[in-house]
């Protein structure tokens, strides 16, 4: 098995799967060993996550004179030191100082994601980081602490210096580069951008595949929307929202609308879930095309899903009753649609589930009454029996 940290010590959580069961009693979270607060994971280490109160505290200090907060609402190392780090940014007419967090592990320094600190950050293969910031997406050396350009200044007709049509009096800035998006071989990096609103006019913007390893940028699809994630032939899937869901091959740019209509949803490298209507969810093989229905297990209204990525399972967090705010979290097994419920722990809320890696799922759960916020974590080849 592979090696990753264990957030939760060696609980007894048995989790038979069990076709559309559900589970008889909330024992399941108390055999469970837990840790306080959110917790997430960056590059194989653990972080704590800001909780509820401190992003409150922290947009309660936010001097209206400036937009600038006094306190700040960001990840730390759950285990070891976090420290910070300054690099200068002097490119594209940037005179600019960000500030990092980072832990050391391994003999490597890993940056830490800090959105309150002004930018995104997306890890790199090599260790390396791309930070979105100013409307463009700039390298990050963590070991030098330096800076430097990523996407071309110009791509055709395209210039970092143009300017939008004039809007309100003034010409309207250009997105170079933003909501960058990683393919899963490290290979090609997806991204949104308003350069073409220099000849079209429209603001809805385009997306745009750079290949890191010939350094060429070209447009692969029109518009904006969210990217849900790639599969393992370098595929990404959009959420048009209303207009489904497509599948864009980075590569040639050839798309194909897969569903029709609103829809929540969650991809993987081999599978895609998504829900168009309550009391059923659809999985669709992404190497055979095929898709098939489930039903059962009190499934009502997806709150949200989330896959693992090499995608033998998808975490739903359901709404067996819209209007009660009850949820359950059901574990569906993309090949054979095998599944397990599992009620909310007693007097908390799950607020979230996301996949550490493909065996561990992280359950970020809050307490009703204390607003106390704590993770669960579910090693799935333990705790399965695989």
């Amino acid at each position: 098995m592979r090696k990753t940290f264990k957030i939760a010590a060696a609980g007894t959580l048995m989790l038979a799967l069990a076709s559309g069961a559900a589970l008889a009693d909330a024992g399941v979270w108390t055999r469970a060993d837990k840790e306080t607060g959110r917790r997430g994971a960056q590059q194989g280490i653990a972080v704590d996550l800001p909780g509820r109160e401190e992003k409150r505290l922290a947009a309660a200090s936010v001097d209206p004179a400036t937009g600038r907060a006094s306190k700040r609402a960001g990840t730390a190392a759950a285990e070891g030191t976090t420290g910070t780090f300054t690099a200068r940014l002097t490119a594209d007419g940037l005179n600019d100082t960000l500030t990092f967090r980072y832990a050391r592990s391994g003999g490597r320094t890993v940056v830490l994601p800090s959105p309150d600190l002004g930018y995104e950050l997306h890890p790199l293969p090599d260790g390396d980081a791309l930070v979105e910031y100013a409307a463009s997406i700039y390298r990050l050396d963590p070991e030098k602490r330096a800076l430097s350009v990523f996407l071309k200044a110009q791509t055709g007709n395209y210039r970092k210096t143009d300017r939008g049509p004039v809007s309100g009096g003034s010409p309207k800035m250009i997105v170079w580069g933003q909501r960058a998006s990683l393919s899963p071989d490290g290979a090609k990096l997806l991204y949104w951008t308003t350069r073409g609103m220099t000849a079209s006019g429209s603001e809805d913007g385009e997306n745009w595949v750079k290949d890191l390893r010939t350094g060429t940028e070209k447009k692969v699809y029109g518009a904006g929307y969210t990217v849900l994630g790639w599969d393992a032939k370098n595929r990404f899937y959009l959420d048009l929202g209303d207009g489904g869901i497509v599948q864009v091959d980075s590569g040639s740019g050839a798309s194909a609308k897969l569903v029709s209509g609103y829809s929540v949803a969650a991809v993987s490298e081999s599978h895609l879930l998504y829900q168009t209507s309550a009391g059923s969810l659809n999985v669709r093989d992404l190497s055979t095309g095929k898709s098939r229905t489930f039903r059962g297990g009190g499934l009502n209204i997806l709150r949200s899903a989330s896959a693992s990525r090499a995608g033998e399972w998808f975490a739903v967090v359901n709404a067996p009753d819209r209007s009660s705010g009850v949820s359950t979290l059901m574990l569906i097994h993309a090949k054979t649609l095998k599944s397990r419920t599992i009620k909310e722990p007693a007097g908390s809320s799950i607020i979230g589930a996301a996949w550490q890696d493909g065996e561990t799922l992280l359950v970020q759960s809050r307490n009703r009454t204390t607003a106390a916020e704590s993770t669960y974590a579910v090693d799935m080849k333990e705790e399965m029996g695989e």
